[in-house]
């Protein structure tokens, strides 16, 4: 719209000032003529002016230029010949191209270019000039016998010329406010709808999404939900499979074992030991109740009775070493920190079924080696550390290998672990032997 009503403004003032231009050419034409014809008329019988109009012609010029209005005139013949110019030589030809319009008849109005060495004179006057070229016409014909050139100050034609864009602009800039008004409280009025709408539409779009956010929270929860429940059915049964595999499943292997033992002193070619195979029989009967109170715990709540006899992380290692010494009569050495955290039941069972499996393992893959059951802090972490020293055939005696049978060693180990938040690593120690290394977070979130 700026724009536009800028052209308008412009077109207007461009028509404008091409029309005051053509208006006061054609007014000092008008009045020149009227001066100068009767001065000319000589030029109809012959070819140059009579002294007395030449000396008119000089007063004229010389009224003219000490009134300031039109500073210079020259005459030209039909020929282009200068005939008359009061301070230049007589000498000069003008181009037709610029006489041929005043010589066709018509008047024509121009700023000339004074730095032309045509202009010399004109320049020496030092104000601007407006050029016009008027045909001279024979009073009694009508012909054009001559065209005079005069120069009018510009600073009449320049002043005329800023009251008409003064006028122009001053009728173009109220309509443009106007416009611009007008334009600005039609779309005030829409933006403000606008504004109104969207802020209502946010507002549903808000409303929108919470809803959806507390419609996904609420799948989110039953997802969840769904999932606990999946996982707390799969943990129970994996321990289960845990509390059997580290427990009665142990017993019983070492109960196959002391059977088998029993049954080679029975068919011994030496005779029957009745002081050694009575304590095989009371070690087998030990071993199959503490099955049969294994087995009920699992049934209660797969907790072990010495197990949960035991009040302290301490007290509970020195039971699995001391039954496990009972069982194979391999020593356990025990380096136990004072400061074990006091931990909950659950997190103290974890633990012990841990080192009972790691125990288990060394007795079956290295008998015969130094077991060592090692606790400290690090870290924020409680370690236990469960190492043997090797065997000769065997040397990864704690390692817990997956068996063709389906054992549970490292894999269940390493599930107990993270179900506490830790984890659990198996190092090979140099020049032999294996280390079991558990660590659970004790801080307060983890526990």
């Amino acid at each position: 719209m700026s724009l536009a009503l800028a052209s308008l403004a412009y077109w207007i003032n461009t028509r404008a000032t091409s029309r005051l231009l053509d208006a006061s050419a054609d007014t000092a034409a008008f009045y020149m003529q009227n001066l100068l014809q009767p001065h000319v008329q000589g030029l109809g019988r012959g070819t140059a002016l009579r002294p007395v109009d030449m000396a008119a012609l000089h007063d004229l010029s010389e009224g003219f230029r000490q009134q300031g209005h039109f500073l210079a005139i020259k005459i030209w013949s039909r020929e282009g010949k200068l005939i008359f110019a009061p301070d230049e030589p007589l000498t000069d030809m003008h181009p037709d191209d610029e006489i041929y319009e005043a010589l066709a008849g018509h008047v024509l109005g121009r700023f000339p270019d004074l730095g032309d060495t045509a202009h010399e004179s004109e320049r020496a006057l030092g104000v601007q000039l407006y050029e016009i070229y008027a045909p001279l016409r024979d009073l009694e014909t009508g012909a054009i016998v001559a065209v005079g050139e005069f120069y009018q100050n510009a600073d009449v034609i320049r002043a005329a010329l800023v009251t008409s864009a003064t006028k122009t602009w001053l009728f173009v800039a109220p309509l443009a406010l106007a416009v611009f008004t007008m334009l600005f409280l039609i779309v005030r009025r829409g933006s403000l709808t606008i504004e109104r709408q969207t802020a209502e539409l946010r507002r549903q779009f808000d409303e929108r999404e919470q809803l959806l956010l507390r419609n996904s929270q609420l799948h989110l929860s039953i997802a969840q939900a769904a999932q606990k429940a999946a996982g707390i059915d799969e943990l129970a049964k994996r321990r289960i499979g845990s509390e059997l595999h580290d427990g009665a499943c142990q017993l019983l292997s070492y109960l196959v074992l002391e059977i088998d033992r029993l049954a080679r002193v029975i068919r011994s070619p030496n005779g029957i030991d009745a002081t050694k195979t009575g304590k095989i029989v009371d070690e087998i009967g030990k071993v199959a109740r503490d099955t049969m109170q294994e087995i009920r715990a699992i049934s209660r709540g797969l907790v072990s009775p010495h197990f949960g006899a035991a009040k302290s992380l301490a007290t509970l290692f020195e039971t699995i070493a001391r039954d496990h010494e009972n069982r194979t009569g391999a020593a356990v050495a025990l380096e136990l920190t004072p400061d074990a955290p006091d931990v909950p039941e659950t997190t103290r069972l974890t633990l012990g079924r841990i080192v009972q499996e790691a125990l288990n393992n060394a007795a079956k893959h290295a008998p015969g080696s130094h077991v060592k059951i090692t606790t400290y802090q690090k870290d924020g972490s409680f370690v236990v550390s469960v190492s043997d020293s090797g065997s000769d055939t065997k040397p990864d005696a704690v390692a817990p290998t997956e068996a063709s049978d389906g054992g549970l060693g490292l894999p269940g180990m390493t599930f107990r672990a993270q179900s506490l938040g830790g984890t659990l690593e198996l190092r090979k120690l140099d020049p032999r032997g294996t280390q079991l290394i558990c660590r659970i977070p004790i801080t307060p979130e983890a526990a």
